[in-house]
């Protein structure tokens, strides 16, 4: 128990050593510098370069260092140049210069002067000063003086190209002076002062002249304006004088064309009286006109409205009239159709009445039939013979006269007349199933039975106080002729008497 506290205690503190030891091992790059680190296989030339960020050193694998980034300001000095006129020249300068920002030009920077920094400096001044030397050579003094951004320009561009391979770059390249040991600068700008001094005492002298003409051409000017004013004074004297002249003797023309004048206006005066009354008679015609012309026309418009108001008036009272009378034909019409429905319902009251008595009446001649027994039923029939005999005669009754083309002659009619009444007995026997013929020979037979037939002895032999037999029932009705009186609805009076 007591050894595991001293394994947990022997590993924490070798986590601890690799924890430092590897922290130890990060680089960071600062802002301001590159970080070169030696013996990567992944990158090209086995460098690989870190900006602005970190990387873990292997021991006896990776060589790491750092490259500074910093721009260095570095005097250049040049002195004997000699330009395209032969006069050597001194100029001195600044440049700034620094490492590129590309991988590839830190690359080249670090495998150049990576352990000799101190050496960047004297190497940028000698390409410059050969480039000052290029550009002098193809340049005037004038042109060097003159064009000083130009001339930096392009020392810049031709040192650049001459860094190109070292991984350093020119930021900015400013001339501070130029001069040279012969003065001629000095004299480049006496010469130029006298060149001013002399264009301004021209410019003085051309002032000055320039100044005297103008006053000259003033001086021209007024007195052209005095010729003019003398020349149109004298030119006005003369018109004054020719005008008097005139004046005095055109006066009585003056006179007659001022009488002229005088009537021309007084015939003008009298032309626009008479004109002015002319049109005071016309306004005083046309407003007569005009008053009658308004007066006829407010009477046709009167009457106009008269007949209209009098038109509309009647197609109102038309309109009234015809909402009257269709008010009046539509109660009419209500009315009557009330009354015939009234009416219809009264009928078909009337006719429901009817119909119940009718069949109220059937109903009694249905009861009364039943009581009938043969015999009433047979008076009855015999008692409508004569009835329909009648009405089997009567078409022929209601013929005038009758001719009869036959052999037999007269018995035609009489057969003629046997045959219908035949036709009624078949008739009778289609309604009640038995003919009248049939129902008279029943009768008769019945009625000899009834009368010639001895009576049966009773089987229960003789008694004393037997009971005498019952007399066959007679029914007796009243005239059949009741059953007919149909006309009018009346109901049906039977009266019967049965005996024993």
């Amino acid at each position: 128990m007591p050894e595991i506290p001293i394994v947990v205690i022997a590993l924490i503190v070798v986590a601890v050593a690799l924890i430092a030891f590897a922290a130890s091992r990060y680089k960071v790059a600062k802002p301001n510098e590159a970080l070169i680190i030696a013996g990567s296989r992944k990158h090209a030339g086995g460098v690989r370069v870190v900006v602005g960020g970190g990387a873990i050193v292997y021991p006896l694998i990776n060589v790491a260092k750092r490259i500074s980034l910093e721009v260095q300001s570095i005097t250049v000095a040049l002195s004997g140049a000699v330009t395209t006129q032969g006069v050597p020249v001194s100029v001195e300068g600044i440049v700034n210069v620094k490492i590129a920002d590309d991988e590839d030009s830190i690359r080249q920077a670090a495998q150049r002067f990576l352990d000799s920094q101190a050496k960047v400096p004297e190497i940028v001044r000698n390409v410059m000063e050969g480039s000052l030397r290029t550009i002098i050579g193809q340049l005037t003094v004038s042109e060097l003086i003159r064009d000083r951004e130009v001339f930096a320009a392009r020392v810049q561009e031709v040192a650049n190209g001459d860094l190109q391979g070292t991984g350093l770059a020119i930021d900015v390249f400013t001339i501070q002076s130029i001069s040279d040991t012969e003065q001629y600068i000095e004299n480049l700008g006496r010469k130029a002062a006298a060149e001013v001094r002399r264009d301004a005492e021209i410019a003085e002298a051309d002032a000055d002249r320039e100044a005297r003409e103008r006053q000259e051409l003033a001086q021209q000017a007024v007195l052209e304006a005095e010729k003019v004013t003398r020349l149109k004074e004298q030119s006005i004297q003369e018109e004054v004088s020719s005008a008097e002249a005139r004046a005095e003797q055109a006066k009585p023309l003056a006179d007659a064309r001022a009488r002229r004048e005088v009537v021309l206006q007084e015939t003008e005066v009298a032309q626009l009286v008479a004109l002015r009354r002319d049109k005071e008679l016309d306004a005083e015609i046309r407003r007569t006109a005009d008053a009658e012309r308004y007066e006829a026309e407010q009477q046709a418009e009167a009457a106009r409205y008269r007949v209209k108001a009098d038109a509309e008036a009647a197609r109102d009272r038309r309109i009234l009239e015809a909402e009257a009378e269709r008010a009046n034909l539509e109660a009419v019409a209500a009315g009557r159709a009330f009354e015939e429905r009234e009416l219809g319902n009264a009928r078909a009251a009337a006719t429901l009445a009817v119909g119940d008595a009718e069949a109220q009446a059937m109903t009694k001649k249905a009861e009364a039939y039943k009581q009938y027994e043969a015999a009433a039923t047979l008076e009855l029939l015999v008692s409508r013979l004569p009835d329909v005999a009648r009405a089997v005669a009567e078409p022929i009754g209601n013929v005038k006269d009758i001719t009869i083309i036959d052999t037999e002659g007269a018995n035609k009619l009489t057969r003629m007349t046997a045959n219908t009444v035949r036709e009624v007995d078949a008739v009778i026997e289609s309604f009640t199933g038995a003919s009248l013929s049939d129902l008279v020979g029943r009768y008769l037979r019945d009625g000899k039975a009834s009368k010639g037939g001895p009576a049966e002895p009773s089987s229960r032999g003789p008694s004393t106080d037997s009971e005498p037999e019952p007399e066959r029932a007679s029914t007796k009705a009243v005239a059949p002729t009741a059953l007919a009186e149909e006309d009018g609805g009346d109901d049906i009076d039977l009266n019967s008497d049965e005996s024993a």
